[in-house]
Protein backbone atom coordinates (compact mmCIF):
# COMPACT_ATOMS: atom_id res chain seq x y z
CA UNK A 1 0.00 0.00 0.00
CA UNK A 2 1.41 3.02 -0.99
CA UNK A 3 1.86 6.36 1.61
CA UNK A 4 -0.87 8.58 2.13
CA UNK A 5 0.38 12.11 1.95
CA UNK A 6 -1.08 14.54 4.35
CA UNK A 7 -2.29 18.03 2.27
CA UNK A 8 -2.18 21.12 4.31
CA UNK A 9 -3.38 24.68 3.17
CA UNK A 10 -0.46 27.35 2.61
CA UNK A 11 -0.98 30.88 3.35
CA UNK A 12 1.15 32.95 1.05
CA UNK A 13 0.84 36.84 -0.10
CA UNK A 14 1.19 38.48 -3.44
CA UNK A 15 0.90 41.70 -4.34
CA UNK A 16 -0.83 42.44 -0.89
CA UNK A 17 -3.47 39.81 -1.37
CA UNK A 18 -3.65 36.60 0.47
CA UNK A 19 -4.14 33.41 -0.77
CA UNK A 20 -4.60 29.78 0.39
CA UNK A 21 -3.33 26.69 -1.45
CA UNK A 22 -2.56 23.09 -0.84
CA UNK A 23 0.75 21.74 -0.42
CA UNK A 24 1.33 17.54 -0.60
CA UNK A 25 4.70 17.52 1.08
CA UNK A 26 7.16 20.63 3.11
CA UNK A 27 8.98 20.51 -0.16
CA UNK A 28 6.00 21.73 -2.10
CA UNK A 29 5.12 23.73 1.00
CA UNK A 30 8.64 25.69 0.19
CA UNK A 31 8.95 25.94 -3.12
CA UNK A 32 5.23 27.57 -3.08
CA UNK A 33 6.41 29.90 -0.27
CA UNK A 34 9.90 30.53 -2.57
CA UNK A 35 7.62 30.81 -5.97
CA UNK A 36 5.14 33.42 -4.22
CA UNK A 37 8.36 35.38 -2.53
CA UNK A 38 10.30 35.52 -5.75
CA UNK A 39 6.38 36.67 -7.73
CA UNK A 40 6.21 39.16 -5.38
CA UNK A 41 9.25 40.95 -5.59
CA UNK A 42 8.86 41.17 -9.33
CA UNK A 43 5.68 42.69 -8.86
CA UNK A 44 6.89 45.35 -6.11
CA UNK A 45 9.66 45.94 -8.92
CA UNK A 46 7.39 46.35 -12.33
CA UNK A 47 4.80 48.52 -9.85
CA UNK A 48 7.36 50.69 -10.06
CA UNK A 49 6.78 51.55 -13.38
CA UNK A 50 3.12 50.89 -13.95
CA UNK A 51 0.22 50.92 -12.30
CA UNK A 52 -1.89 48.48 -13.62
CA UNK A 53 -1.51 45.39 -11.46
CA UNK A 54 -3.17 43.20 -14.14
CA UNK A 55 -0.71 44.04 -16.34
CA UNK A 56 1.89 43.15 -14.06
CA UNK A 57 0.93 40.26 -13.29
CA UNK A 58 0.58 39.03 -16.49
CA UNK A 59 4.00 40.48 -17.27
CA UNK A 60 5.21 38.19 -14.75
CA UNK A 61 3.41 35.23 -15.36
CA UNK A 62 4.74 35.69 -19.00
CA UNK A 63 8.71 36.15 -17.68
CA UNK A 64 8.08 33.21 -15.80
CA UNK A 65 6.71 30.96 -18.12
CA UNK A 66 9.30 32.05 -20.90
CA UNK A 67 12.06 31.16 -17.89
CA UNK A 68 10.49 27.76 -17.43
CA UNK A 69 10.29 26.86 -21.12
CA UNK A 70 13.80 27.96 -21.55
CA UNK A 71 14.77 26.09 -18.77
CA UNK A 72 12.78 22.67 -20.30
CA UNK A 73 14.82 23.29 -23.72
CA UNK A 74 18.54 23.64 -21.84
CA UNK A 75 17.42 20.18 -19.74
CA UNK A 76 16.52 18.82 -23.51
CA UNK A 77 19.85 19.65 -24.61
CA UNK A 78 22.04 18.57 -21.63
CA UNK A 79 19.80 15.05 -21.81
CA UNK A 80 20.57 14.46 -25.30
CA UNK A 81 24.25 15.40 -25.27
CA UNK A 82 24.79 12.45 -21.95
CA UNK A 83 22.76 10.06 -24.12
CA UNK A 84 24.96 10.69 -27.07
CA UNK A 85 28.33 10.75 -24.56
CA UNK A 86 27.02 7.54 -23.24
CA UNK A 87 26.49 6.20 -26.59
CA UNK A 88 30.05 6.57 -27.26
CA UNK A 89 31.54 5.30 -24.27
CA UNK A 90 29.15 2.18 -24.42
CA UNK A 91 30.77 1.63 -28.58
CA UNK A 92 34.04 2.63 -27.81
CA UNK A 93 34.62 0.67 -24.16
CA UNK A 94 32.56 -2.00 -23.73
CA UNK A 95 35.15 -4.31 -22.21
CA UNK A 96 33.44 -7.57 -24.21
CA UNK A 97 33.77 -6.21 -27.04
CA UNK A 98 30.31 -6.61 -27.98
CA UNK A 99 27.58 -3.69 -28.44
Amino acid sequence: MGTIKKRRIVRIKIADKSYEVWADSDEDESFMREAAKKVDAQVELRMKGEADIQKVLAMVCLDSMVARLKGDNDLEVIQSTVFKHLDYLQKHFNPSGQN
